[in-house]
């Protein structure tokens, strides 16, 4: 599952699995400790967390957040970026990934009616 973000028909091409933007903060957590996180995006294989001092490639963390608790590995490093892909076969399926980033929404629209 080393393929996660990467496109399978060249640059031009159409990635192995649809991203869903979501922005909702978590915790990336290994034997080292627990460091908070961005998850920036997230399909069915992995995902994209930013973070400080997140774990290198190949290493394995937890990817804990109010909706998920994955086993994952990083695949690849960008400066504060991470793209991880996920351990486990019961990871979110498209619905899953879908409702985050509904949800990731739902405080804005209520503070918006003033709710």
């Amino acid at each position: 599952m080393l393929s996660f973000g990467k496109r399978i028909d060249g640059p031009t091409g159409r990635r192995r699995a649809a991203r869903r933007q979501i922005g909702v903060l978590g915790s990336a957590v290994t034997l080292h400790g627990s460091k908070s996180v961005l998850v920036e995006d997230i399909c069915p294989d992995g995902a994209k967390l930013v973070g400080r001092s997140l774990p290198q490639a190949g290493e394995e963390m937890l990817l804990r957040t109010n909706e998920l608790v994955i086993l994952a590995r990083v695949a690849w490093v960008k400066d504060d970026e991470r793209g991880i892909v996920f351990e486990e076969l019961g990871g979110p399926n498209a619905g899953d990934c879908l409702a985050l980033q509904l949800r990731k929404d739902e405080p804005l629209r209520r503070s918006a009616r003033g709710e």
